[in-house]
């Protein structure tokens, strides 16, 4: 049996032909879209049909305190309203990412759960100074969403830079860095890795690996 490939292709669009300017991305196979763009450019990328939809959304920007970026994650139905009280209340952002879907797919409880998600993982992290007060608490949903997970947070590393991004990944989590741990503690980091990989792109977690025997 052959392992099913997970390789995918994006498209970038750029519709004023300015690199720096608002990306519109897409995935293959996938109806979500991506919208980037940095703080100056807002007022063309509100005028944008997609921020109308449900989504989520992140904003970035340089840190109070430290190095670390600072970030803030929400979600709304639809986004404009969201990111107008942003644009005149937080001035830290200097950089956002909007996340909605071609259709009708993406509903008020999906976006939350993304956000819910996104925060948690942040959280979890300590890669960046977090701007939201509390980790949103999950919604009841009908069904689980592998699916989203495993669409949603591939494209997000591809839309945003490796400095937003990153803030969803433990510092120093590679299993290059586990190899060098004792036994146990191996196994442990090892197990909290896959894990942590299953809930960011909806893979089965993989049974632990056992010790040969001489």
């Amino acid at each position: 049996m052959t392992k099913e490939s997970s390789g995918f292709s994006v498209r970038i669009f750029i519709p004023s032909g300015e690199p720096d300017g608002l990306r519109i991305i897409e995935k293959s196979n996938w109806t979500g879209q991506g919208l980037v763009f940095p703080r100056p450019v807002y007022p063309d990328a509100r005028k944008r049909a997609e921020l109308g939809k449900a989504g989520v959304y992140i904003l970035w920007g340089p840190g109070q305190s430290s190095e670390l970026p600072r970030v803030y994650v929400g979600e709304g139905d639809g986004v404009l309203p969201r990111l107008e009280q942003h644009a005149k209340n937080k001035d830290f952002w200097t950089h956002a990412v909007v996340f909605t879907s071609k259709d009708q797919n993406l509903n008020k409880a999906h976006v939350q759960y993304l956000e819910s998600r996104l925060v948690a993982l942040a959280s979890e992290a300590k890669r960046c100074e977090l701007d939201n007060g509390n980790v949103p608490q999950l919604p009841a949903l009908s069904k689980p969403m592998p699916r989203m997970r495993r669409a949603f947070f591939p494209i997000f590393c591809c839309a945003c830079p490796s400095s937003a991004s990153a803030f969803l990944n433990r510092r120093g989590q590679s299993l290059r860095r586990v190899r060098s741990c004792s036994s146990e503690a191996r196994e442990s980091k090892r197990a909290a890795y896959t894990e942590r990989r299953a809930l960011l792109f909806g893979q089965a977690p993989q049974p632990p690996r056992q010790k040969r025997h001489p």
